[in-house]
């Protein structure tokens, strides 16, 4: 099986669940909705149907691909599928509000076009609707299977603000040590791509759930460290953020962490002095990219996707996936590990 054809064969009943979750039951409450549906890319901000980027959907689309590539069907993890989409989602438009971020894939964000207070009640909502898409295993599963998937999602829901808490306590410290850094993304990121992937593998059958979580885990290092290289040498038209958006709002990623720790000490402290800066120009912000450039960090970042992108597919290969799921599963790592958007 192509990654296309999964893409065609599991995204229409995936999101079919995700719009029933996301109907009001009550006409008084559908402005709420509608701005939940528009962050799912349902709505434009006129609130009218609209066929807008909704995201990739990579989360979901590893569950669902892990439980068949275990044994299962997959549409028994829908609902923990579409858990997975709406807890990421949650942590998406809170995210964007504390980034101050006022676009997200070409689209004016949440608390952009509506402000920080209904922002922040459409993400607590979607938060709660995580949740309910999660009970709905109780039609299909054991008790016992619903317990431990909801005690790890619980578990997860925690990493999650972990991660965050991290990412934003970097914005006021000086140095960042590679170690924490890590440490942050394994959470931010990683907790939510290891949980999908280790979720749909314990639906599908429990032999090799744990390699499924480790390769989930290397998949989403991977995935934050090439976002990380996209952040400051992406393309914008395929981004969607302006060109080295990182640098202009002085994130802590990693090739900045890798440039301060082996640059010489005149170039480390006109870096350090660019990022302390309340803002930056156009001309700093260049400036800081030619001394990034100079570091070799691009370089190293990119050793580091490899290295994760391969440790994944060595964990997925000692999995031993049904075929046609492997198959899908293999192609997805790789586009992840070498996305440009």
């Amino acid at each position: 099986m192509t990654l296309r054809e999964a893409l065609q064969r599991y995204l229409p009943p995936f999101e079919a669940v995700l719009q029933e979750i996301l109907t009001p039951g009550d006409s008084l409450f559908k402005p709420l909705y509608d701005m939940q549906r528009y962050h799912h890319g349902w709505l434009d901000h006129h609130l009218q149907p609209s066929s807008g980027d909704g995201g990739k959907c990579v989360r979901p689309l590893l569950c669902l691909l892990c439980c068949e590539a275990s044994g299962g069907c997959f549409e028994q993890a829908l609902p923990l599928a579409a858990a997975v989409e709406l807890l990421h989602s949650f942590s998406l438009v809170h995210d964007d509000i504390q980034d101050r971020s006022a676009t997200r894939r070409h689209r004016p964000t949440v608390w952009a076009l509506w402000g920080e207070p209904q922002a922040i009640n459409v993400g607590d909502s979607l938060h709660a609707a995580a949740h309910a898409a999660l009970n709905r295993l109780r039609e299909s599963q054991t008790a016992e299977t619903v317990v431990e998937l909801a005690r790890a999602f619980e578990d997860t829901c925690l990493r999650l603000c972990e991660g965050q808490y991290l990412d934003m306590a970097f914005e006021s410290e000086a140095e960042v040590r590679h170690e924490r850094y890590l440490r942050m993304i394994e959470r931010k990121t990683g907790a939510l791509i290891s949980y999908a992937a280790w979720g749909g593998a314990r639906l599908g059958g429990q032999a090799h759930a744990d390699l499924y979580r480790e390769m989930g885990a290397a998949l989403g290092l991977a995935f934050q460290i090439q976002d990380d290289v996209l952040g400051i040498w992406g393309d914008e038209a395929a981004t969607g953020k302006s060109a080295s958006s990182d640098i202009a709002s002085a994130k802590k990623t990693l090739p900045l962490i890798y440039a301060l720790g082996v640059l010489p000490g005149p170039d480390r402290r006109e870096l350090a002095a660019i990022y302390a800066q309340t803002e930056r120009s156009g001309s700093d912000v260049e400036r800081a990219r030619l001394l990034i450039d100079r570091s070799g960090a691009r370089e190293r970042c990119s050793e580091m996707v490899d290295s994760h992108h391969a440790q994944a597919l060595r964990l997925l290969a000692q999995a031993r996936p049904e075929t046609a799921a492997g198959e899908a599963l293999s192609a997805l790592i790789g586009q992840l590990a070498g996305r440009q958007q």
